[in-house]
């Protein structure tokens, strides 16, 4: 095998990584992984489920334990969701990746209460207006403002 890295052959380095992977090995191991992928599948479908029946323009998607938020619709303030998700005491990485995860040691009652926070969150944004759909085709608003900026600064 290869292995590349500052602490790729350090001893303790090596001890954690076989201690890990005995851990791995054992069922009830296997189980508790096993149980987690349901657990975020049945949270995923239930929270997808309640969008769209609120009519939120989010929908969730995962693999495996990492998840992240799509947007349905169009709209130029779903950047500012990430701040009403922390105002509902949902703290999302501040890693540009969008990739979210959950934790191998999370419960039904975990999940459940994210979702509570993730629907007040969104009930926040629309009711202050930020998922209203567009007045005005947004690809033709932003090429008139792109156009305009560019030939003013072209003219002075």
């Amino acid at each position: 095998n290869y292995v590349i890295g500052t602490f790729a052959g350090h001893p303790f380095v090596m001890a954690c990584m076989n201690a890990f992977l005995k851990w791995l090995k054992k069922p009830e191991t296997v189980k508790s992984y096993d149980t987690m992928a349901k657990n975020i599948d049945d949270f995923i479908a239930k929270a997808n489920s309640t969008f769209a029946e609120k009519d939120y323009p989010i929908r969730l998607t995962n693999w495996y334990s990492v998840w992240s938020i799509l947007y349905t619709n169009p709209g130029r303030f779903h950047w500012m969701f990430q701040y009403y998700l922390k105002d509902a005491g949902v703290n999302l990485s501040w890693v540009g990746t969008g990739r979210l995860l959950f934790s191998l040691e999370w419960q039904k009652a975990d999940y459940d209460r994210l979702l509570e926070r993730v629907l007040v969150a969104c009930e926040s944004m629309k009711k202050g207006g930020w998922w209203e759909p567009p007045v005005a085709n947004i690809k033709t608003k932003l090429l008139g403002e792109i156009g305009g900026a560019v030939l003013k600064n072209l003219v002075g």
